[in-house]
């Protein structure tokens, strides 16, 4: 019962105390004209105090893994809740809102989607190596050049020949990504940042993959319905199946580009276990390895290419591609229409007592040059 009284009292002293501030501000804009200008007096300090102190103690010591802080896990899943329906969140929400626009205090917070698309540029690689370009509509066309300039060597006051730029263009089409997580309504205060890592890690993973499988294997309904896998404008190397590949196979790849574009970085794109099982046999059995080599493992290079893992792509069955090599960045685009929105859905799970949590983003993703990239695709 003190204890009780104790926090009461204290609330009541914040609230006495910002009204006073209030008091003060009111009366020193009546008051006569005084002899030198002051700076208007806030009441920030305060109101971010009785913020803070809203926040409970036992929410405050668990450690979120993918939010910046504490509170902006805590804020992420009152919001959510808020706009589920919960009384408590509502307040807690309505609380974060003083001073500005009573509508926006049951928005979304900016923390939550930036905590998803930094885990989605984390687990995911499509996000990471294409080219990202941002849409401005639904629809964006984006130029892409054909042919650099000539270059010629006149004699002395001799012309200069002249060239032109030859451009194409690639139409990104925004298409939209879902996701959909069920969270319970009654979650205890100092679980909400943990059930908030949850939704969020979750949702990151689901997209993360789904964005992939487009990009590298296609999805028939989805982004890209033909991937790198399914472009018939790649240079292919057929290979019988993974136990079969040789480390001739591999450079055959590696040099069957031109990289007509400057500036071209290639690197290596192939699931973790094709590279530490067949491709390792392979460089183990060419010699050469010392103790550090065979304590440290081996490292995620090849022929002295970086090796990225793309854990979506198969090494096994008939017409699986194993391995892409090439620069994803100049050989493939990734449009972004607009950042990720979110939304809760009441209704869908109520006679659980679950809110749904929907994730949604508009993206597109296109090979715009697959002359700079080149795959080894398994037939038997």
């Amino acid at each position: 019962m003190d204890q009780e009284f104790t926090g009461l009292k204290a609330k009541q002293d914040r609230q006495e105390k910002i009204q006073a501030r209030v008091d003060e501000i009111v009366a020193s804009r009546v008051a006569p004209t005084a002899p030198a200008v002051e700076p208007e007096a806030s009441i920030e300090p305060e109101l971010n105090e009785e913020k803070k102190e809203m926040i409970p103690a036992q929410a405050k010591a668990f450690n979120s893994k993918f939010f910046a802080s504490n509170e902006d896990a805590y804020v992420s899943g009152q919001a959510l809740l808020a706009q589920a329906g919960n009384v408590k969140a509502k307040d807690f929400m309505a609380a974060q809102s003083i001073g500005t626009d009573s509508a926006g205090g049951f928005t979304v917070p900016t923390p939550l989607a930036a905590s998803l698309i930094n885990l989605l540029e984390e687990v995911g690689v499509a996000r990471k190596v294409c080219k990202r370009i941002v849409m401005s509509a639904s629809t964006w066309t984006v130029p892409k050049l054909l042919s650099h300039a000539s270059v010629s060597y006149p004699a002395e006051a001799g012309a200069i020949s002249d060239s032109s730029l030859t451009f194409g263009q690639v139409q990104l089409v925004a298409t939209k990504v879902a996701a959909l997580v069920k969270m319970s309504t009654e979650i205890n205060e100092d679980s909400i940042i943990s059930m908030m890592d949850t939704v969020v890690q979750s949702m990151a993973y689901s997209i993360a993959t789904a964005e992939d499988q487009n990009l590298f294997l296609g999805v028939a309904g989805g982004i890209n319905a033909d991937g790198l896998a399914g472009n018939a404008s790649i240079v292919d190397t057929a290979v019988a199946d993974a136990g079969s590949l040789a480390l001739t196979d591999l450079t055959a790849c590696s040099v069957s580009l031109g990289n007509p574009v400057i500036g071209a970085r290639n690197e290596w794109y192939m699931n973790p276990v094709l590279f530490h099982g067949q491709i390792r046999d392979l460089l183990n059995a060419a010699g050469g390895n010392t103790m550090s080599d065979w304590a440290g493992g081996a490292r995620p290079s090849l022929l002295g290419y970086p090796v990225n893992f793309v854990n979506v792509m198969d090494a096994s069955g008939a017409g699986k591609m194993g391995v892409v090599f090439g620069d994803a960045s100049l050989g493939c685009y990734f449009g972004d229409r607009r950042a990720v929105n979110f939304r809760t859905l009441t209704e869908l799970y109520a006679n659980t007592d679950q809110v749904g949590v929907q994730a949604t983003s508009r993206v597109d993703i296109k090979v715009a040059n697959p002359e700079v990239l080149a795959k080894i695709t398994f037939t038997a």
